[in-house]
């Protein structure tokens, strides 16, 4: 089940579409599948740390981490992308 998801970026609009699109997708999946999916959803601005952190320079990001994994790297264009992963975890509970 999707627990937590985190963005580290620099606030940009990229980064905020980013994460609109995420809700979109976690609702659209809410809706078909007749669930609630009660998760957090995180900005982290402070990329240095956290980039650090999960092994990536800084210029790989955003970094996008579900339940503490390391699920994209860089710019994701390809919504079904997203979609797929998000499904994926949401059905390995």
């Amino acid at each position: 089940m999707i627990q937590t998801i985190e963005i580290i970026c620099k606030p940009c609009r990229k980064c905020e579409l980013l994460l609109e699109r995420i809700e979109t997708i976690i609702r659209c999946i809410e809706t078909r599948e007749s669930i609630r999916i009660k998760y957090k959803l995180k900005l982290n601005g402070n990329i240095l740390h956290a980039a650090t952190k999960y092994g990536y320079a800084i210029n790989k990001l955003p970094l996008v981490i579900i339940n503490g994994s390391v699920e994209f790297v860089g710019h994701v264009k390809q919504e079904h992308l997203i979609r797929m992963k998000l499904e994926e975890i949401n059905k390995e509970y």
